[in-house]
Protein backbone atom coordinates (compact mmCIF):
# COMPACT_ATOMS: atom_id res chain seq x y z
CA UNK A 1 0.00 0.00 0.00
CA UNK A 2 0.89 3.28 -0.88
CA UNK A 3 0.92 7.09 0.53
CA UNK A 4 -0.62 9.89 -1.00
CA UNK A 5 -1.26 13.74 -0.37
CA UNK A 6 -4.28 15.13 -1.95
CA UNK A 7 -5.51 19.05 -1.06
CA UNK A 8 -8.08 19.48 1.77
CA UNK A 9 -10.54 20.76 -0.34
CA UNK A 10 -10.79 17.62 -2.70
CA UNK A 11 -10.88 15.88 -0.29
CA UNK A 12 -14.17 17.22 1.61
CA UNK A 13 -15.91 18.21 -1.23
CA UNK A 14 -15.13 14.38 -2.77
CA UNK A 15 -13.34 15.56 -5.71
CA UNK A 16 -10.95 12.66 -5.62
CA UNK A 17 -10.83 10.41 -8.55
CA UNK A 18 -13.27 7.60 -8.98
CA UNK A 19 -10.88 4.99 -8.22
CA UNK A 20 -11.13 2.83 -4.78
CA UNK A 21 -8.26 3.71 -2.46
CA UNK A 22 -8.75 -0.23 -1.46
CA UNK A 23 -8.09 -2.04 -4.40
CA UNK A 24 -7.69 0.46 -7.27
CA UNK A 25 -11.07 -0.67 -9.17
CA UNK A 26 -13.36 2.21 -10.62
CA UNK A 27 -15.25 3.15 -7.35
CA UNK A 28 -18.96 3.25 -6.99
CA UNK A 29 -19.54 5.55 -4.10
CA UNK A 30 -17.56 7.21 -1.24
CA UNK A 31 -16.89 6.39 2.60
CA UNK A 32 -16.01 8.15 5.21
CA UNK A 33 -12.58 7.83 6.34
CA UNK A 34 -10.81 9.54 9.31
CA UNK A 35 -11.42 11.10 12.40
CA UNK A 36 -12.79 14.49 13.62
CA UNK A 37 -11.32 16.89 12.57
CA UNK A 38 -10.58 15.43 9.90
CA UNK A 39 -13.50 13.45 8.30
CA UNK A 40 -13.44 13.09 4.41
CA UNK A 41 -15.06 10.80 1.82
CA UNK A 42 -12.96 8.37 0.00
CA UNK A 43 -13.70 6.46 -2.96
CA UNK A 44 -14.48 2.49 -2.24
CA UNK A 45 -16.28 0.16 -5.21
CA UNK A 46 -19.58 -1.14 -3.36
CA UNK A 47 -18.56 -4.09 -2.54
CA UNK A 48 -16.08 -2.28 0.01
CA UNK A 49 -18.79 0.00 0.97
CA UNK A 50 -21.25 -2.01 2.08
CA UNK A 51 -18.21 -4.08 3.64
CA UNK A 52 -17.34 -0.65 5.91
CA UNK A 53 -21.00 0.03 6.60
CA UNK A 54 -21.35 -3.75 7.83
CA UNK A 55 -18.42 -3.29 10.14
CA UNK A 56 -20.11 0.31 11.50
CA UNK A 57 -23.14 -1.84 11.98
CA UNK A 58 -20.95 -4.38 14.10
CA UNK A 59 -19.49 -1.83 16.23
CA UNK A 60 -22.36 0.10 17.42
CA UNK A 61 -24.18 -3.04 18.34
CA UNK A 62 -21.26 -4.54 20.31
CA UNK A 63 -21.56 -1.50 22.24
CA UNK A 64 -25.53 -1.30 22.72
CA UNK A 65 -24.94 -5.35 23.50
CA UNK A 66 -21.70 -4.96 26.13
CA UNK A 67 -23.19 -1.90 27.69
CA UNK A 68 -26.70 -3.64 27.82
CA UNK A 69 -25.57 -6.80 29.04
CA UNK A 70 -23.21 -5.46 31.81
CA UNK A 71 -26.31 -2.97 33.49
CA UNK A 72 -28.35 -6.04 33.08
CA UNK A 73 -26.05 -7.86 35.41
CA UNK A 74 -25.52 -5.75 37.79
CA UNK A 75 -29.15 -4.73 38.04
CA UNK A 76 -30.00 -8.88 38.86
CA UNK A 77 -26.77 -9.21 40.28
CA UNK A 78 -28.99 -10.39 43.45
CA UNK A 79 -29.22 -13.74 41.13
CA UNK A 80 -26.05 -15.13 41.44
CA UNK A 81 -25.48 -16.21 37.86
CA UNK A 82 -26.89 -13.48 36.23
CA UNK A 83 -23.91 -10.77 37.48
CA UNK A 84 -20.88 -13.10 35.71
CA UNK A 85 -22.81 -13.76 32.98
CA UNK A 86 -23.87 -10.02 31.88
CA UNK A 87 -20.25 -9.19 32.26
CA UNK A 88 -18.65 -11.97 30.77
CA UNK A 89 -21.05 -10.85 27.48
CA UNK A 90 -19.32 -7.50 28.04
CA UNK A 91 -16.55 -8.24 27.62
CA UNK A 92 -17.36 -10.48 24.64
CA UNK A 93 -19.05 -7.33 23.22
CA UNK A 94 -15.72 -5.46 23.80
CA UNK A 95 -13.79 -7.50 21.97
CA UNK A 96 -16.07 -7.58 19.18
CA UNK A 97 -15.73 -3.95 18.95
CA UNK A 98 -12.16 -4.22 19.28
CA UNK A 99 -12.28 -7.14 16.09
CA UNK A 100 -14.57 -5.08 13.91
CA UNK A 101 -12.94 -1.54 14.22
CA UNK A 102 -9.40 -3.41 13.50
CA UNK A 103 -11.01 -4.80 10.38
CA UNK A 104 -12.55 -1.22 9.17
CA UNK A 105 -9.01 0.62 10.23
CA UNK A 106 -7.20 -2.20 7.54
CA UNK A 107 -10.48 -1.79 4.69
CA UNK A 108 -10.12 2.23 4.91
CA UNK A 109 -7.03 4.74 4.30
CA UNK A 110 -4.93 6.61 7.43
CA UNK A 111 -5.90 10.03 7.10
CA UNK A 112 -4.24 12.70 9.00
CA UNK A 113 -3.67 16.62 8.31
CA UNK A 114 -0.75 17.51 6.24
CA UNK A 115 1.86 19.79 7.72
CA UNK A 116 0.82 23.04 5.64
CA UNK A 117 -3.07 22.41 6.41
CA UNK A 118 -4.05 22.54 2.91
CA UNK A 119 -3.71 19.50 2.36
CA UNK A 120 -4.37 15.75 3.76
CA UNK A 121 -2.21 12.78 3.50
CA UNK A 122 -3.86 9.29 3.27
CA UNK A 123 -1.77 5.79 3.85
CA UNK A 124 -2.47 2.80 2.95
CA UNK A 125 -4.26 3.25 -0.25
CA UNK A 126 -3.74 1.86 -3.29
CA UNK A 127 -1.25 2.46 -6.45
CA UNK A 128 -3.73 2.81 -9.23
CA UNK A 129 -5.22 5.27 -6.59
CA UNK A 130 -1.97 7.24 -6.25
CA UNK A 131 -1.53 7.30 -10.00
CA UNK A 132 -5.09 8.63 -10.74
CA UNK A 133 -4.44 11.32 -8.28
CA UNK A 134 -1.40 12.12 -10.04
CA UNK A 135 -2.91 12.40 -13.48
CA UNK A 136 -5.40 15.09 -12.23
CA UNK A 137 -2.58 17.30 -10.91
Amino acid sequence: MATVRVLLADARDRHLPPVSVRSGQPADGYAPAGRKPIVMRVPLTQAEFDRSRLLERHKRSAVRRGIACTVIGVAMARFPAILPFGLVIGVVSAALWVVAHLALKRLLPTVELGPDGHTVVLHGVHKAFVAAVSGTD
